[in-house]
C-alpha cells in the first residue's frame, strides 16, 4: 500500500530577510552620516529619509511579488532583459562588489571606538585584520539562520541601547515638521540627500532578498499560497522600515541634542562619536555602553553587507560564466576576495571617491527601479503591483536618477 506524504506548506518566517537586510545597513549610515547630519542641520532630512524608506519598501515588496509569481529570483528576470546577454546581472554584480569599498571605510571607525573604549592605542591594521577575520569565519559558515540569529540579537541590543541613551532627550516637534521639506539648494544638501537615498534601508544588497526567498521556499508556490506568503513579506518589509525610521530618528536626535542645540556643527564623521562621548558626560558605564552599541552597529553593517553580497555572487556567477560551477572552495574564495577588498579599501578611500560612487549608485537605483517595473509588467494582469505601487516606484526611480545626475553635474561643474 502506497503511503502519501503530504508536502510541507511553505512558511515565510518573521522576522525575515526584509527586516534584517534593511536594518543591517543602519550601522554605518547612522553612525557615520545621520548623526553628522543631525549636528549640522537638525531634522532637516527627516522627510527625505521617510520617502527613501517608502521607496525601499516598494522595492522589497516588488522583489517578493516577482519571485513568488515567477518562481525564480530577480536575477533570472534580469537575465531576460533585452540587450547584450546578462548585461543587467553583470552591472549589478559589479556595483555590489564596488559597494564593498564603502563598507570597508567603517572599519576605521571601529578601531577608533575600540581604542576609546579600552584606552588603548592599537595599530589600525591589526584591529582591522582581526575584525575581518572574524567576519570571514561568520560568512564562510554559510547559514542564513545563523546569520539571522546574530542580527536579531544585535538589533534588539541596539534599539535598547540607543533608547536608553536618548530617552531623556526632548525632540522639538516644530524642528521635526520643518524637516519634511529638505533643502536641496546647495551641493552638500544634494550630497547628503544622496547618501540617505542610496544607503538608508540598504543598497543593492536588497537583491539578496529575492535569492533568499527562492532558496527558502524550495519550489514554485501555488496561486493559492501566494497571498498569505506575500502578506507576511509585506509585514516583514513594513516592520523593517518602521524600526529603521525609528533608529534614524534616534541618530538624528543624537546629533541634534548633543551638538546642534549647543551651536556645534559636525566634525569629520569618524571623530563625531568621540566628541559625543565627551559631551554626553555619561560616566564610565555610559561611555562603555555607547561604545559597545556603536561597535556592534558597525560590525553588523559589515557582516550583513558581506554576507548578502557573497550569497548573491554564489547564485549569479554560475549563470553568467559558461562552465563555472560553484563549490565550497570557490564560495570561500569569493568571501575571501570580498573581505580582502574591504580591508584594502582603507588604503585609498577618499571623500571625493565616495561622492562619485554615491552618484553612480543613485543613477543605478533609477535603472533598477525601471527594470523592476518592466519585469512587473511582464506578469499577468492579476499578478501585477497596484496603481499605488507603480506611483511609488516611478517617483522613487525618477528622484533617484535626477539626484544622481544632479550630484554628478555639481561635482564636475561646480
Amino acid at each position: 500500500m502506497e503511503i502519501l506524504v503530504q508536502e510541507k506548506k511553505p512558511v515565510y518566517p518573521l522576522p525575515g530577510p526584509g527586516l534584517l537586510i534593511a536594518l543591517s545597513s543602519s550601522g554605518w549610515v547612522g553612525l557615520l552620516s545621520l548623526i553628522s547630519f543631525g549636528a549640522d542641520n537638525g531634522y532637516a532630512f527627516v522627510g527625505i529619509t521617510l520617502l527613501t524608506l517608502i521607496f525601499k519598501y516598494a522595492l522589497i515588496t516588488g522583489l517578493a511579488r516577482f519571485t513568488l509569481v515567477s518562481g525564480t529570483d530577480i536575477f533570472s528576470g534580469l537575465g531576460s532583459v533585452p540587450g547584450p546577454k546578462n548585461w543587467a546581472i553583470w552591472m549589478f554584480n559589479c556595483v555590489l562588489y564596488a559597494e564593498i569599498f564603502l563598507l570597508g571605510f567603517s572599519s576605521l571607525t571601529v578601531v577608533r571606538l575600540i581604542n576609546e573604549l579600552f584606552g588603548t592605542d592599537f595599530e589600525p591594521v591589526y584591529v582591522i585584520t582581526g575584525v575581518f577575520c572574524l567576519i570571514f569565519l561568520l560568512v564562510a559558515y554559510h547559514s542564513y539562520w545563523f546569520f539571522r540569529r546574530i542580527l536579531i540579537g544585535a538589533i534588539i541590543f541596539l534599539m535598547i541601547g540607543f533608547g536608553l541613551l536618548i530617552v531623556t532627550a526632548t525632540i522639538p516637534i516644530d524642528e521635526l515638521t520643518a524637516g519634511l521639506i529638505p533643502d536641496m539648494s546647495t551641493y552638500f544638501g544634494v550630497y547628503e540627500a544622496a547618501i540617505i537615498m542610496s544607503s538608508v534601508g540598504s543598497g543593492f544588497s536588497l537583491l539578496f532578498y529575492s535569492v533568499w526567498l527562492v532558496s527558502h521556499l524550495k519550489r514554485k508556490v501555488s496561486s493559492d499560497e501566494i497571498p498569505e506568503i506575500f502578506l507576511r513579506a509585506r509585514i516583514d518589509a513594513g516592520m523593517g522600515m518602521a524600526i529603521l525610521f525609528l533608529l534614524c530618528m534616534l541618530y538624528f536626535s543624537l546629533g541634534y541634542v548633543f551638538l546642534y542645540e549647543h551651536g556645534l556643527g559636525a566634525p569629520e564623521s569618524d571623530l563625531i562619536l568621540e566628541i559625543i562621548f565627551t559631551i554626553m558626560n555619561l560616566g564610565p558605564n555610559g561611555v562603555i555602553l555607547f561604545a559597545i552599541v556603536c561597535i556592534i552597529a558597525l560590525f553588523c553593517s559589515l557582516l550583513g553587507g558581506l554576507y548578502g553580497r557573497a550569497r548573491v555572487l554564489e547564485t549569479t556567477l554560475p549563470r553568467i560564466i559558461p562552465g563555472f560551477h560553484m563549490t565550497r572552495m570557490r564560495y570561500l574564495l569569493i568571501v575571501f576576495i570580498l573581505v580582502l577588498s574591504a580591508v584594502i579599501s582603507d588604503l585609498f578611500f577618499t571623500a571625493a571617491l565616495a561622492r562619485e560612487f554615491i552618484a553612480i549608485r543613485l543613477i543605478l537605483f533609477g535603472v533598477l527601479g525601471t527594470l523592476l517595473i518592466w519585469l512587473d509588467r511582464s506578469l499577468g494582469i492579476q499578478e501585477r503591483g497596484s496603481f499605488c505601487w507603480y506611483i511609488i516606484m516611478a517617483v522613487g526611480t525618477l528622484v533617484s536618477f535626477l539626484i544622481g545626475c544632479n550630484l554628478t553635474i555639481r561635482y564636475f561643474f561646480p
